[in-house]
């Protein structure tokens, strides 16, 4: 039997804990977690074990409950459905969390024995994936505004033909642009920065301020213009999209912005503040012996926003090192260190092969790469791998991390990481180290955060201005 890959969230318990159900405080067998399983396959597992038991299951923003009891599902709910409806919606979940804990329940809302479920539950997913075209197709509007008529037809062409959105607007400049927010609020906006009349940054403060909507930058890029992109991302802009150059390939372009227009209705702009003005650093220290702390910070949607008020801020005390994670155009990487290193009292460069983790450096690249930590007695180093399918393997790094600095490491989540940082969290939290997670109502895309809260892995959850005080006091802490 087969079903939905679901990766752990929290420890597996799967052992005596039902004995703590019964009065005993103390927990006898194993506890761990499990990934790369199936969803059928710990339904299996649990109906087999035949104790009583509850499955919480998560994925994206959606969650649900199953409970087990003398060898049967008898009872399911998710969101508004419950019982047998219920099972059938949390099976045809792609990919999520699951978390074991031991709980019985007087309810009964299901009375199908639990194999008869499964293979209901297979064949309506069959049924499913036959209408995945229709399904898929994106119930967005978005307002493209960009001077270039070519692009705008090719970018109109992608949005409806390859993702089903609407385009509700155009708009050659900033001015025509803010006069049709006057009546109508897209779902997404794509921004160029350079246009005539009235230039991208001008229009962008306008709609954040008047009209808040999430706004994408769509433009053509060039190191000169890294810190005009900082600067609006400073004032809320969800990513940056570089449109394609030369003979670089349309699909790179349609597949990262993409993501971006799938996501749109998740995002929070209104949770969003803005950064201050950052100002040159007057103290510098230069790197120094390998770090005896590591600090991992990993981002996705609204995360630079966050980025440029933490790392100014940040002291790394001559004892500590920083990697981040960001999710943005690999282009951007370098530019992005560059910009953001006179504002730090530590050095910014982009994460290369080789890196050796040392205090007083902070290393930051996309997530476009594999990358495999390694160790000796003279210190540890970060170096690009070719192992696995292509993807970049945060559970791996984080594993690695825990393993070297124990509990003298910290993780910072940032508003949209990617959930599979879970995995890796749970080797975070066996080895004692520190998990800050950014404040979901502070986040332009809180829901993984939601998620996180949810699986009480979190040492604490922070606003951003308030992460670096804590991480700093965390450094100086000798105990």
């Amino acid at each position: 039997m087969t079903g939905q890959e679901i990766k752990s969230s929290s420890h597996l318990n799967v052992q005596e804990c039902c004995d703590s159900c019964q009065g005993r405080q103390e927990i006898e067998g194993f506890s761990g977690f499990a990934s790369g399983l199936n969803l059928a396959d710990l339904v299996q597992l649990a109906c087999l074990e035949s104790r009583d038991r509850k499955l919480l299951i998560f994925a994206g923003d959606r969650s649900g409950e199953i409970f087990f009891s003398s060898g049967e599902v008898v009872h399911c709910t998710t969101g508004d459905k419950e019982g047998e409806e219920a099972f059938y919606e949390m099976l045809s979940w792609e990919r999520g969390s699951f978390k074991f804990v031991c709980e019985a329940t007087d309810c009964r809302s299901v009375e199908i024995p639990w194999n008869f479920l499964l293979i209901e539950a297979l064949r309506i997913k069959d049924e499913n994936k036959a209408r995945a075209d229709k399904r898929n197709r994106l119930d967005v509007e978005v307002l493209v505004v960009d001077d270039s008529k070519f692009f705008v037809s090719r970018l109109k062409d992608f949005m409806h033909g390859g993702l089903g959105a609407t385009i509700s607007g155009e708009a050659s400049n900033g001015k025509d642009a803010l006069e049709f927010l006057y009546d109508t609020t897209p779902d997404l906006i794509t921004l160029d920065i350079n246009m005539p009349v009235m230039a991208g940054d001008v229009a962008l403060k306008h709609i954040m301020i008047k009209s808040p909507a999430p706004v994408v930058l769509v433009s053509n890029f060039n190191e000169r213009q890294a810190g005009k992109i900082m600067e609006f991302m400073r004032l809320g802009a969800v990513d940056f999209v570089a449109k394609p150059a030369g003979g670089q390939p349309w699909e790179l372009f349609s597949n990262r912005l993409g993501r971006v227009v799938r996501y749109a209705d998740q995002f929070q702009v209104r949770n969003i503040r803005r950064a201050r003005n950052l100002k040159e650093s007057a103290e510098k220290r230069n790197p120094g012996m390998p770090a005896e702390k590591m600090i991992l910070m990993v981002g996705g949607f609204g995360a630079m926003l966050e980025i440029q008020k933490i790392l100014p801020a940040l002291d790394l005390m001559d004892r500590c090192g920083l990697v981040i994670f960001q999710q943005m155009c690999p282009v951007f990487a370098s530019p992005a260190a560059g910009y953001l290193g006179p504002y730090c009292r530590f050095s910014v460069k982009e994460l290369g092969s080789g890196a050796p983790l040392l205090s007083n450096q902070a290393w930051i690249s996309a997530l476009d790469k594999q990358w495999k930590i390694k160790a000796d007695e003279s210190g540890a180093g970060i170096y690009s791998s070719q192992e696995g399918n292509g993807r970049f393997d945060i559970r791996g790094v984080l594993e690695s991390l825990s393993r070297i600095f124990s509990m003298d490491m910290a993780v910072i989540v940032l508003s949209g990481a990617d959930m599979s940082i879970v995995d890796g969290l749970q080797h975070v939290a066996m080895a004692d180290g520190k998990i800050i997670v950014q404040r979901p109502e502070t986040s332009l895309h809180p829901q993984p955060l939601e998620q996180l809260k949810t699986l009480e892995l979190a040492t604490q959850f922070l606003a951003p201005e308030d992460i670096a005080p804590y991480i700093s006091g965390w450094i100086s802490d000798d105990s």
